[in-house]
């Protein structure tokens, strides 16, 4: 149980909570209200969520359905560029319909079916999604960069009924097992062949047919839309189920935080955008993987606004130049990694960055120094970075601008339809300027993690999400973040849990105890070290590494692994004292 006494919350503990006008209403940013209000083009009204009270934006889509009709408007729009491949939002809607239509024929698919989704990014993940989701099924989004033991672990989580992949997916499984009960929808052609009867081809199931036009379900917001995954402290994955609601709440926040944005822009920088660089108009560089939050949501947003999705390979920092001069990309959102890279390539010149708009980072904390760096090179790009989790759906909070260059340790304030509070052990109400955990309501909230209603009741509580973070307000609702109470590396953007890291090496016969933890590195923010307590002398760093390379996706490979012979220190409990050993490193 988290130190922050979830269970401690008792009922005249919460009554208190609730009872605090700051849990009901969180200091926004002072530019909300010229977007918000009564009347104008972000007008909110309250709406019952969950059987709770929340702020929602009039006219937004209540569901996927009615976000993807926004998205059909733009027919002859470019919806997807990857390479020399371009794919209308006509010709896209159009491979979806035919291949929900086959899905529901064929498979049986239908609402509350739970369709898992491994590529690569491509297009045909999204077009997956699209279809998946029409019909009021589940998209479970599995961790693509994992290895087979992981997505099958993931698959197996949910309950997994038939499964999207691409040749190379579809092969690593097959290597770990040769015939699942799933059929398989094959992008490609993979060495392991089709089952006969069991599996189908991507492209015979997804060629648009006038029989087959894409005609989006309408379920209760309620219904499930989306599964994301987040470890923890057992060390394996949950499956956070996101309701159609949520997601398309999301959508329309963001949508909002970029109108706010390029608002600030104009007030801080004394110039009006062209209609080709507002939020609405520029368009998606995809770089991160799109089973994550980050990737899902930027998608979704851009098919309801009708603006162009670019689907890069493999990072590197060529890749953006080449967007800003070649696709009249000003803005990027980034992890401090690929910021670092851009920053240090002869290309970076003054012309160059200066073409860059705005930057959003919302993996990691910025190093201090590289704030003061893209102050000096890019004076006029307005700069923010955001907090939030898979289980809120969205953000949470985000800080820009002038305020997030002078407060550069703060994430900011609380999003419309978003309350936060900090609540001490007892449940009650921290001071301003004092930490405590920090809590989240909003109609963002994720519905459930499926198959594990422990941890479900310990993290939603009346309508509350337990964020498993520790964090301050300052007096003018500014939100910091002071420490994390889950055991999490965040390296290069990806979210790595100790938990998961020290199951793998402790699974090795060799091993008798082991703690995985992060190391300050100046590029990817944190990388991932370990320390192990062998049973064999002879065990070399090498083969340890080897080994969680057969279990753990690539980039959960400890960057180094040192040995000890003495146990590690414990706590009165028994547990592994990490305050005490991460002291004496």
């Amino acid at each position: 149980m988290h130190a922050n006494g979830r269970d401690g919350l008792s009922q005249q503990g919460s009554e208190a909570a609730d009872a605090s006008p700051r849990f009901r209403d969180n200091i926004r940013d002072p530019l909300v209200e010229q977007l918000i209000g009564s009347g104008k083009a972000f007008e909110l009204e309250e709406v019952e969520v969950g059987g709770h009270s929340h702020k929602l934006f009039k006219g937004a889509a209540r569901n996927l359905a009615g976000l993807y009709r926004q998205g059909m408007a733009f027919d002859a729009r470019k919806m997807i560029v990857e390479g020399e491949r371009v794919i209308t939002y006509g010709e896209g809607f159009a491979q979806a319909g035919a291949l929900a239509a086959a899905l529901k024929r064929d498979f049986g698919v239908g609402e509350g079916t739970m369709v898992a989704i491994a590529t690569a990014n491509r297009a045909e993940w999204i077009i997956a999604l699209l279809a998946v989701t029409s019909l009021g099924a589940v998209a479970v989004a599995v961790n693509s960069r994992g290895v087979a033991e992981e997505m099958l672990r993931a698959m197996d989580l949910v309950a997994t009924e038939v499964a999207i992949l691409d040749a190379e997916r579809a092969d690593l499984i097959a290597a770990e097992r040769s015939d699942p009960a799933w059929p398989r929808i094959v992008v490609g052609e993979p060495q392991s062949g089709l089952r006969n009867g069991k599996d189908a081809a991507f492209a015979v199931l997804a060629r648009p047919s006038a029989d087959a036009p894409f005609d989006p379900v309408d379920v209760d917001p309620a219904a499930g839309g989306i599964v994301l995954f987040t470890s923890g402290t057992t060390g394996f994955p949950k499956a956070a189920l996101l309701s159609q609601g949520a997601v398309a709440n999301s959508v329309a926040l963001s949508v909002f935080m970029g109108a706010l944005q390029d608002r600030r822009y104009e007030e801080e920088n004394g110039e009006t955008l062209p209609p080709e660089a507002l939020s609405m108009a520029t368009p998606l560089v995809l770089l991160g993987p799109m089973f994550h939050l980050s990737g899902i949501m930027p998608v979704l947003r851009a098919v309801s606004v009708g603006t162009t999705i670019h689907i890069m390979g493999k990072w590197n920092a060529d890749l953006a130049f080449d967007m800003i001069e070649n696709t009249g990309m000003t803005r990027l959102s980034f992890v401090p990694a690929m910021l670092w890279d851009m920053l240090r390539s002869p290309r970076a010149t003054p012309e160059m960055l200066g073409k860059v708009r705005y930057m959003m980072n919302g993996a990691a904390p910025l190093d201090p120094e590289l704030v003061d760096e893209i102050g000096q090179r890019m004076p006029h790009c307005l700069i923010a970075t955001t907090y939030g989790q898979t289980e809120v759906t969205s953000f949470t909070s985000s800080n820009s601008g002038r305020t997030y260059i002078d407060n550069p340790d703060t994430v900011g304030w609380a999003c419309p339809t978003v309350n936060v509070a900090i609540r001490r052990d007892d449940g009650r109400e921290a001071d301003v300027g004092e930490p405590g955990e920090i809590w989240v309501s909003s109609p963002l909230l994720m519905t459930r993690y499926l198959n594990n209603p422990e941890a479900t009741a310990e993290t939603l509580q009346d309508g509350w999400l337990a964020s498993g973070d520790i964090g301050r307000f300052d007096e003018n609702g500014l939100l910091t973040i002071v420490d994390r109470k889950k055991n999490m590396v965040i390296s290069g953007g990806e979210n790595i849990y100790c938990a998961e890291v020290e199951r793998v090496l402790a699974s090795h016969p060799a091993v008798r105890e082991a703690i995985a933890y992060g190391r300050p590195d100046p590029r990817l923010g944190e990388r991932v070290e370990a320390t192990v307590v062998a049973l064999q002398a002879d065990v070399s760093e090498e083969a340890l590494k080897e080994h969680c390379k057969a279990h753990l996706a690539i980039y959960k490979v400890p960057r180094a692994i040192s040995f000890r012979a003495e146990a590690l220190p414990r706590t009165a409990s028994g547990k592994v004292d990490r305050g005490s050993f991460l002291k004496s490193l």
